[in-house]
């Protein structure tokens, strides 16, 4: 196997979350009053921070942004982080990239705890440790959170690869030093040649790499 270590990204990758995503961020705008968005416009939220999109979306400050994410976060866990479904055989396909030999990890911008929480109702952490979420001021970058992963699991960055659905997954895994397999079924890329257009495409596509 070229890889040891596959570093998997959650939303969008292991897990289709935007029911409960959309749901947040909809309570969220509603409760500060902010500028209405559609359903469509909300779903491309998806992906950076919760700190990132208030600023970038909304106009907001540094510390209204923190205020926004920090309700967010708190509707998100006590509501809607459960809804929320594996993509079509991602337990399965996991399980037997266990068995291949290869060691995984999660690296998420979800918060830390609300990380795990999701991984474990799914099953996802099985297969997958370590799991590595943002702190809640977002201290650290998700390149910061692959890293993590490396040093637990005792890898250097040519044994790794993160698979993820966004710009910020790929680019997070650049800054890492690790190489990177997008997926088109996500929140993120889409028809983007060489990528997985299923979770079934993943196990051959890690082969072709």
């Amino acid at each position: 196997m070229k890889y040891a270590v596959l570093v998997w990204d959650v939303d969008g990758t292991l897990l289709n979350t935007l029911e409960g995503l959309v749901s947040a961020y909809q309570y969220t705008i509603a409760k500060l009053n902010l500028p209405e968005k559609s359903y469509h416009e909300i779903s491309s939220f998806i992906g950076p921070t919760p700190q990132t999109i208030f600023i970038s979306k909304f106009g907001l400050s540094e510390i209204e942004a923190q205020k926004a994410a920090d309700i967010f976060r708190e509707r998100y866990k006590n509501v809607d982080l459960l809804k929320a479904e594996p993509y079509p055989n991602m337990l399965s396909i996991l399980e037997n990239l266990s068995k291949r030999g290869y060691k995984q990890a999660v690296a998420t911008n979800k918060r830390q705890d609300y990380a795990v929480d999701i991984c474990k109702h799914f099953g996802l952490d099985k297969y997958c440790q370590p799991i590595y979420g943002a702190d809640n001021f977002n201290k650290l970058s998700k390149a910061e959170l692959i890293k993590k992963c490396l040093k637990d699991l005792e890898v250097i960055g040519n044994q790794a690869i993160m698979i993820g659905d966004t710009l910020g997954d790929k680019t997070a895994a650049e800054q890492a030093g690790i190489d990177f397999l997008g997926v088109n079924y996500g929140f993120g890329f889409r028809n983007v040649e060489g990528y997985a257009n299923s979770p079934s495409e993943i196990p051959d596509l890690l082969i072709d790499k």
